[in-house]
Parts: structure tokens; sequence; C-alpha cells
């Protein structure tokens, strides 16, 4: 995530049911790693009426990764939201409405940790007319200088630069005044000039899925369509979200920007890491993300039970090997390959499928080579981030996947 303009459309996780996370919106005051300690009556209120103005708290687990402040009228919705990962930047964006509450036009300008007060070093526009948008970006790691392209993008679009809750809200609050049971609304993603279409289902009176890149998003709302909290639990960034009513936002934007300064920076979610060995005549590497636990529960509740899981975060899992080898009795020859695991309370398999180059979430069964029996061991001390490692035995190898306190493992050998 090197631009914001490059950030994905990370709409995720947020609990309609989780007292925990009430717990850590309305304390935001934890360890280095987690949100600025501060008095929480100070930061965060809950909501207790149906305003135009609030914010939206975005957690992983044990971390805060994203605060929102925004206000809203019949012809304006304006705001600020400070993102954490990989390190702080505030983005302000405003955005004018028209009769229908369908957004006419955008602008944000992005502001790094270290640089609050100063002059933003990227912005971007939108103009939406007919089926088309007009985008406009400058700035970046370049100064590149402003450039302007007109895409496709229907009538009711709405354009954002990062995850902006209060933007996917609007929306929702067109799809709302739409008076169907399900509508679509085209995301655009500014800086990427990406469409995105996502979808807005009812579920009852109080509730909602949000489907992006088909994978629904749970949403509680108020009896005037106003979001209330999102559970992501079924997408991939695992991201919970709860509305306040107000946050001190200054002076948590200030305070993470110092922790990045002292050495803190939350870093990159989930980063990318490769395993390299020879095993025999064969030398083998695995491409994989490594997401961290944050204070969770990992297995049957982060990684289900009984789902096929990518063995990672992000893109899928790659292993190479240059010579044919045995990985639990699946023969696997030479060349690339896809590694999912199948994670059970009892008998978790390790999957080897001939796909490569597909994002995790990506799986055709069709194209497994084969399955391989996992074994399991309960580990004394948890393992903080998911682990790949190859680790030698004789003329051969185990493989093993550690996260939490279990690791789990199966053998590879070289073919003779």
């Amino acid at each position: 995530m090197d631009s914001l303009y490059q950030v994905p459309f990370m709409l995720r996780r947020v609990s309609t049911r989780s007292g925990l996370l009430g717990a850590i919106v309305l304390s935001l005051a934890c360890s280095a790693r987690g949100p600025v300690s501060m008095d929480a009556a100070q930061q965060v209120s809950p909501v207790t009426s149906a305003n135009d103005a609030g914010g939206f708290v975005a957690v992983l687990g044990s971390d805060t990764v994203s605060v929102e402040r925004f206000t809203r009228t019949a012809t304006t919705l304006e705001g600020d939201i400070v993102v954490r990962a990989p390190s702080t930047r505030v983005i302000h964006y405003s955005a004018t409405l028209g009769p229908d509450g369908t957004i006419q036009s955008y602008e944000s300008a992005l502001r790094p940790g270290s640089a609050l007060q100063g002059p933003p070093t990227q912005q971007a526009s939108a103009v939406l007319f007919g089926d088309s948008a007009r985008i406009t970006t400058s700035g970046g790691p370049n100064n590149a200088p402003p450039t302007t392209t007109t895409i496709a993008a229907r009538r009711g679009a709405v354009p954002t630069s990062v995850v902006v809750y209060s933007l996917l809200e609007q929306g929702a609050l067109q799809h709302r005044r739409g008076g169907q049971d399900s509508s679509q609304v085209d995301v655009i993603v500014v800086g990427g000039r990406q469409v995105i279409p996502v979808s807005y289902v009812d579920r009852g009176t109080d509730s909602l899925l949000v489907y992006f890149r088909a994978v629904p998003i749970h949403v509680s709302v108020d009896r005037n369509g106003r979001f209330t909290g999102l559970d992501g639990s079924r997408t991939t960034d695992k991201v919970f979200v709860q509305r306040v009513a107000s946050v001190d936002f200054d002076r948590i934007a200030a305070g993470f920007a110092s922790r990045d300064q002292a050495g803190q920076a939350l870093g990159q979610l989930s980063p990318r890491d490769t395993v390299v060995a020879a095993v025999g005549g064969a030398n083998i590497s695995i491409n994989y993300s490594r997401p961290a636990r944050r204070g969770r529960a990992i297995w049957g509740n982060v990684v289900p039970w009984n789902q096929v899981w990518r063995t990672g975060a992000n893109a899928a899992t790659s292993l190479t090997t240059s010579a044919d080898i045995t990985i639990g009795g699946v023969a696997v020859p030479a060349g690339s390959y896809t590694l999912y695991s199948l994670p059970a309370e009892t008998g978790t398999k390790l999957i080897i499928n001939s796909q490569t180059g597909q994002w995790g979430t990506v799986y055709d069964p069709a194209k497994d080579l084969g399955r391989a029996d996992l074994s399991s061991e309960t580990l004394a001390t948890p393992v903080e981030q998911f682990t790949i490692e190859i680790v030698p035995a004789g003329s051969s190898a185990q493989l093993q996947l550690s996260w939490d306190r279990t690791r789990f493992s199966v053998p590879i050998t070289a073919k003779q």
C-alpha cells in the first residue's frame, strides 16, 4: 500500500454481536500497538440520536486500523479518516450530494503522519455525470502532475480513495431510498480508476448485507437506515467496525503519528514472506502472506473449521519446486502450485492445487493435485504471526504451519 490511491478497498469486519468490540471502541486506549492512550470518554461517545454527524472505528483484533469522523447534510458529506497501515496517514474528503442523495462530485487530500499540518501530498477528485466519472489525481511518491481520465460508472456511483464507511453508508442510504429489496452501486476507487460493483441486500428492518466481490459484510442499521456496526467475519480482512457519535479525531491522529515516529507503526497487516529450502535435489520456495493473531482465537474462529483456507492471507500461497517431490504421500512434479488447507478439529489437510497466480480466495477443487494429511501439536507459547517453515530432517524435511497454539506438519521428500 505505497500510495493512498492504490490501497485495496478493504471493507470488512464489524461486530454487531461483539461486546468485546464495544469495549475496545469505548476504551480506545491500548498498548503501543493499539489506539492512542487517552481517557475514553474524551475520545469516543456511543451513538445516542439520529444525527447527521458521527464516526466509525475499525478494529482488527486488538489493533485499531482506522478512525473516521464525518458530517452529512442534505447537500454535502465531509469528513476525515486516519488510516494506520502500513503507516499513519490522514485523508480529508468531501462530496456534494444531489437532491436524490447521489454523489455529484468528490475530493480528497492525503497528509502523511509526518506532516499532518502541512500541505497534502496527494489529491484526487471525481465529477460524476450520466454514466461516466471524470477523475483527476496528482502528487504521490513521484509528485506527479494532475492527470485526468474519464471512466464508465453508473449513475449513483460512490467514489472513494480508501475505505470510508460514511461513503459506503451513503450508498446504503441511496439503496434504501430506492425502495427495492436489493440494489447495486458502483464504488469507484479513484486513484486506481477502478469500478467495483457493490450490492446492498435487505435483511429485515435492522440489517442488510453488503456484497463486495461476492463476499457479504453483515451490517446492522438503525431506523433511519444508518450503519451502527459492520461484521466482515466472512471477508478476508476480518475488520470489525462500530459507529460512534463522536471522536477526538485530531488527538487520535496525532497519537498514531507519534507512535510511527517512535518506531511503533502498525506496518503491513499481513506482510509477504518467502521460505526457501533444499530438500534432497529439489530447491523449494514458498511465498505467502503472514497475518497476525492480534489477541484473537484463530482456529475455529478467524480460520473456520471445515472451510478451505488460503494458508495465509491476501494473494494465494504459492509453492515452487525445481524437482519432483512428495508431500505427505502426494506426488508433486517439478513446477509451481498453490497451497490451500482444510482445517478441522480432527484431520486437517493440506491441499496442493495446480492453479497459480490467483487471489487467495479463488479456489477451484477441479485443479487439486491432491490432499495430504497434516499432523498437529499444541504449542506451549502462542505464535503471533502465521509462520511457514521447511525444517530439514535427514534427507527429507517437515513442512510446518504454525499459528496461535497449533503447529501442523507434513513430511516432504525428494524423488530419488
